[in-house]
């Protein structure tokens, strides 16, 4: 099979459950041939610079402002959807010859952009490819929701009613899970693990997690921690961020704690099988690998909007705990000690919401949409609305006009 991925670079999340699922259909059908493409950057290197320097920027100067234009983007036809949705438009075309030449039999995305954009490429372009997307939350905001996409793989069961009351055929959501690495299926031993990293297999071990780029309040997390009574080891993964890898190194000098500093690592699957507890952001991605590793999460600094729906999703569930309030976590860190209960009950509700042969099903999806896609895998261009030239000089100024509007919201900032 010839799969085309398109995913974004905002957060390591999106790619990975691309990586995750390239991976296993390379082992199950070895002579595929898989691209991920990151879109934006593929279709125009600066406004990928623009939007997801912007989106990131926005996270820790304003994360509040983030929030709110999260929730206000909930809405079917506000300003922000609409500028949104007509620069998606214009983009879009620069797809097109991309999938004349690798001719894929199925697309798939991981990005809410890049969804919409595979329903432009059929509503607009009559492409006669199956579309799949996956979405990497546990809440599906409406700007993951388009016509014309074949399939939705969802996380969890109680996205399907809001999906459908906005428009989705049932039958076209699939509950099968985030997709992660093949390798997070694999046991391994714990005593080899803190041994590794010369740590006691008899103390509580904790790991703390920030996702690929190291956001949150982990120094924060970190001070309290040297603060808990009980003796327990610490192992941090700061991810890309170099500067916290920087800050924590300081910390630990006067730390009274065991601690492990882990810069990038494509281990997380191995200590979070080590460890006794998890706090971190709660991004899709890392929810779902730990959810199948059985691990119990502690919560801090969810980015306002989907994160915040993620950790509503899991407190809800009692698969974690709020460790929002940083100023509290030592207190409530050390009541989770003296409750081994709660931790176990946490641990065993973690194995019942796990999908850990996601990639699988999702695997056997793909497989079953390109075999009954009875139409021919031709590319079909509309041009009853569009015509290469007035197309072109719709695309230039699309791009001219976000870049001034952009230039105009991030200046200052």
């Amino acid at each position: 099979m010839k799969v085309l991925f398109f995913s974004i670079s905002a957060g390591g999340g999106h790619g990975n459950a691309a990586e995750g699922l390239k991976s296993y259909i390379s082992l199950r059908d070895p002579a595929s041939k898989i691209k991920i493409i990151d879109t934006l950057k593929y279709i125009n290197p600066i406004i990928d610079k623009v939007v997801i320097g912007s989106y990131l920027k926005s996270l820790k100067v304003s994360p509040s402002l983030y929030g709110k234009l999260y929730r206000y983007s909930e809405g079917d036809y506000t300003i922000t959807t609409t500028i949104s949705s007509k620069l998606i438009e214009a983009l879009t075309y620069k797809l097109l010859p991309l999938i004349d030449e690798f001719e894929p039999d199925i697309l798939i995305s991981t990005h809410s952009f890049a969804t919409e954009m595979l329903s432009v490429l059929k509503s607009k372009y009559h492409i006669n490819i199956p579309c799949l997307c996956i979405i990497t939350d546990y809440y599906s905001h409406s700007s993951w929701l388009h016509p014309y996409i074949d399939a939705y793989v969802i996380s969890n069961k109680d996205m399907i009613n809001k999906m459908i009351s906005k428009g989705i055929p049932k039958d076209t959501i699939y509950n099968l899970g985030i997709p992660v690495r093949p390798e997070f299926n694999i046991s391994y031993d714990k005593s080899d693990t803190l041994r590794s990293l010369n740590l006691s297999q008899l103390k509580f071990t904790i790991l703390v997690m920030g996702g690929s780029l190291g956001l949150g309040k982990i120094a924060d997390i970190y001070k309290q921690l040297n603060r808990v009574n009980e003796d327990i080891q610490i192992i941090i993964i700061t991810g890309k961020n170099k500067k916290l890898y920087s800050e924590l190194l300081k910390i630990k000098m006067s730390s009274s704690k065991e601690t492990r500093i882990i810069g990038f690592t494509d281990q997380v699957n191995k200590y979070m099988q080590a460890s006794d507890l998890l706090l971190t952001k709660p991004g899709g991605l890392t929810i779902s690998e730990a959810l199948i590793c059985k691990i119990p999460l502690g919560l801090f600094s969810p980015i306002p909007g989907q994160e915040e729906k993620n950790a509503q999703f899991l407190l809800k569930n009692n698969l974690a705990v709020n460790l929002t309030d940083i100023s509290k976590c030592k207190e409530n860190i050390e009541k989770l000690l003296d409750s081994k209960d709660e931790l176990k009950i946490i641990g065993e509700n973690c194995s019942k919401f796990a999908k850990p042969y996601a990639v699988n099903d999702i695997f056997d999806l793909i497989n079953w949409l390109i075999q009954n896609n009875l139409a021919k895998t031709t590319l079909v261009r509309s041009k009853k609305n569009y015509t290469k030239d007035t197309t072109k000089t719709f695309l230039k100024s699309a791009e001219e006009y976000f870049l001034k509007t952009a230039q105009k919201l991030f200046a200052g900032n």
